[in-house]
């Protein structure tokens, strides 16, 4: 099952408490979703779906555990579009990245812990931008950071170690400030 914002309304806040969310999340309209409490205890569970599909001009995403739990294609965070501010969570993917960002995308992420994902723990193409600040990003099997197809991030601060074969890594046309 795939959770919509449906009966929010565009520039709505919507404070999730602690709980287990088994469901994926589609931001189709500009929302702040924040997590009240502790950030293990609010935890949101995809299989076999993003956790959290950003598919809109603006939003806000703050202290929440996001774990995508399934094979294939799926990420903890997909950015397709706009900017999304994702701040102080702790993301992870069983299927694929732990971040996408693409489409021209521009977010912020900011303070969050992105590990163990199956390929990378971001992924940023398909000409998006973006700014990844005082992150903690590792654990992830193929690269900490992965820029491709035209993707031109900026990334300050970030700590990018264990366990993967590579901390960053460009190419395809890509670039970006680090």
């Amino acid at each position: 099952m795939v959770a919509t914002a449906s009966n929010a309304d565009p520039g709505d806040r919507i404070l999730m408490l602690p709980a287990i969310y088994e469901e994926g999340i589609v931001i189709d309209k500009p929302l702040e979703i924040i997590g009240i409490g502790r950030l293990d205890k609010i935890i949101v569970l995809a299989t076999g779906q993003n956790t959290i599909s950003f598919k809109t001009t603006f939003g806000r995403v703050l202290n929440l555990t996001l774990r995508e739990m399934g094979d294939g294609d799926w990420f903890g965070v997909d950015i397709s579009q706009g900017r999304l501010e994702l701040d102080g969570c702790d993301v992870s993917s069983q299927g694929s990245s732990c971040v996408a960002v693409h489409g021209g995308a521009d977010p912020r992420i900011r303070g969050n812990h992105i590990h163990g994902g199956k390929e990378t723990g971001v992924i940023i193409y398909d000409n998006a931008l973006g700014t990844l600040e005082d992150n903690d990003i590792f654990g992830n099997v193929l690269a900490g950071v992965a820029i491709t197809n035209g993707g031109n991030p900026t990334l300050r601060r970030n700590r990018i170690n264990d366990g993967q074969r590579e901390g960053i890594i460009i190419y395809d046309k890509a670039q970006g400030t680090i």
